[in-house]
């Protein structure tokens, strides 16, 4: 047996019988360009020779289809079931037949020595591999990021079936523009952003404390930013290097578990982990950040170049920003509505054009304006090309809010505290809903409740009791890290306070 990994959230695993690798993005970017695969693989050798292909979700920087095109056709798929159709039809258009959604608990054995698992919960799965008697519990971005009781739950389920975990596997980091991208009179967002970090590392130790595994592993956060004004995002992650001393000192001081960190190339097998990757002789005091500098030179010079949209695309992105906005209205109650007021601010237009957004009790109307009314409390600015992706694709929103696309001025703390940044941009993008589901394919919808009944009661309490509440009960209570400072922050979120100045002279 022998588990390597590649990049990102990519794993290869050779089981002595077959072969899969999980969340294959080993090649090219993501989100219209916009997030950078760093570190970059070592060697893809294996990849040509896989049976199998495990996705946990959709998201780009796992659903690669670049990165999918580089694997031989005759291996089976597997990615979690859903209730929407389309991704058999998504990965027979790239010529993969044998596809296989696959259902939360049901055991899918893919040789004679090794099955796998998926625990789904909503668009996103953990994956478990079991080999003989080898388990390989594989987080990824399943559970790092949610509320506590959600966690629970999960935990909770995990441990009735295994018992025993040798390896387990989690993304270590935050994605996404909140709230590094979010900005508020006095807010720090390097500050905060360290401190949002260090919370998804905290979760991920009490995860660990939890369920006991032999082995944990924290993912690298497999992505470089290099526009100009995201780079500084690159240098705020939590240094995995301090996993296993942050966890003696506030979880466990006498623990049997064993922390590894990973690179490209490293791998365990029989013997133990192999430290192995190229990257370990380029490192300076502990990181190998500075490379992204050298590796990027090229791109991060085509990042920074000035954008200019011509100006006839402002009657266009104005009859598409209405039409988007209104197509959503269903999304919220209208008291959640009469509350967003908000404006567009396109960069790459030569005057920075505003785009005003105004509900009318029944519509939004959107008008262009230099000058912004009192009444606008939240200004979100983007550039046009990516404005348009979002609105004209499904799931097109990621590459605003996933991928960075976005800053997100909010001007009173009202607004913060009613979450509406989320209702805005929201509103400007296009995602599927369960509802519309649940129209054009009822049978598969109910379906998919009648087989992950766990996960629709969770789902179906959000959607009936909080629908004015916007994302707060029982998932996300996130205004604090907004307008609270760093020892505020570490105190309602029940977190040590640390000295930044840390990192700095960290070795592995």
């Amino acid at each position: 047996m022998k588990i390597e990994y590649l990049c990102h959230s990519c794993l290869h695993i050779d089981t002595g019988d077959t072969t899969l690798i999980m969340d294959p993005w080993f090649k090219g970017s993501c989100y219209i360009n916009q997030w950078h695969l760093f570190p970059q693989p070592s060697d893809l050798s294996c990849v040509s020779r896989v049976k199998n292909i495990l996705y946990s979700h959709g998201h780009e920087d796992h659903l690669h289809s670049e990165s999918l095109k580089a694997m031989p056709c005759e291996a089976r798929v597997f990615y979690p079931y859903q209730w929407r159709k389309g991704v058999v039809d998504f990965f027979h258009q790239h010529n993969f037949k044998n596809v296989t959604e696959a259902v939360s608990f049901k055991e899918y054995k893919i040789s004679p020595t090794t099955k796998i698992i998926y625990l789904g919960f909503g668009l996103e799965s953990v994956i478990v591999v079991e080999i003989n008697n080898i388990v390989i519990v594989n987080l990824n971005d399943a559970l790092n990021s949610h509320h506590q009781n959600v966690v629970n739950v999960f935990l909770s389920e995990i441990k009735k079936r295994w018992h025993h975990i040798d390896y387990l596997f989690s993304g270590w980091s935050g994605a996404g523009y909140f709230p590094n991208t979010v900005h508020y009179k006095d807010k720090d967002d390097e500050e905060i952003g360290r401190i949002r970090e260090q919370y998804f590392a905290n979760h991920f130790c009490k995860i660990i404390k939890e369920l006991q595994p032999v082995a944990a592993i924290p993912f690298a956060p497999g992505f470089a930013l290099l526009e100009k004004d995201k780079r500084w995002i690159n240098d705020v992650k939590f240094p995995r290097e301090m996993l296993s001393s942050y966890y003696k000192e506030h979880f466990e001081k006498n623990t049997s578990v064993q922390f590894h960190i990973i690179y490209p190339g490293d791998y365990f097998d029989e013997n133990g982990f192999h430290k192995v990757s190229r990257y370990y002789d380029q490192m300076i005091d502990g990181s190998i950040n500075y490379l992204i500098e050298k590796v990027f030179e090229k791109e991060i010079k085509e990042a920074e170049k000035p954008r200019q949209a011509h100006v006839s695309k402002i009657p266009i992105l104005l009859k598409k920003m209405e039409a988007t906005v209104n197509s959503n209205l269903n999304l919220y109650d209208k008291v959640v509505l009469n509350d967003a007021n908000f404006a567009v601010k396109l960069k790459d237009f030569k005057h920075d054009e505003f785009f005003e957004f105004n509900f009318g009790g029944e519509n939004f109307s959107v008008k262009n304006t230099k000058a912004l009314s009192e009444k606008i409390k939240i200004v979100i600015t983007t550039r046009s090309d990516l404005l348009e992706y979002a609105m004209d694709n499904l799931w097109g929103g990621d590459v605003l809010t996933i991928g960075y696309g976005l800053d997100v001025d909010v001007f009173d703390e009202p607004t913060l505290e009613k979450n509406l940044d989320i209702v805005c941009v929201r509103l400007l993008t296009r995602y599927p809903t369960t509802t519309d589901s649940l129209r054009k394919d009822p049978f598969r919808t109910l379906n998919y409740f009648f087989k992950h009944p766990m996960m629709s009661r969770l789902a179906i309490k959000q959607k009936l009791t909080m629908r004015n509440a916007v994302n707060k009960f029982p998932y996300n209570e996130r205004d604090h890290w907004i307008s609270y400072n760093k020892c505020e922050l570490c105190k309602v979120c029940n977190l040590p306070e640390l000295n930044f100045d840390f990192v700095e002279g960290l070795t592995v």
